[in-house]
């Protein structure tokens, strides 16, 4: 193969740059999609006792 791709570190890090950016965007807009459902779809915050550190 005489044209065969070896990938640089400045390409492994705007691919990973560009995959960070893409599932936080989706992250962010299927936890404002799941805000906007109705209230029996939304999701519940936990019990107080299955997690205290949260108080």
């Amino acid at each position: 193969m005489p044209n065969s791709f070896i990938p640089t570190l400045k390409w492994h890090i705007k691919v990973l740059a560009v995959l960070l950016v893409l599932t936080a965007g989706a992250f962010f807009i299927f936890s404002w999609v799941a805000n906007k459902l109705p209230p029996q779809y939304q999701p519940k915050a936990p019990a107080a006792q299955t997690t205290p550190w949260l108080k």
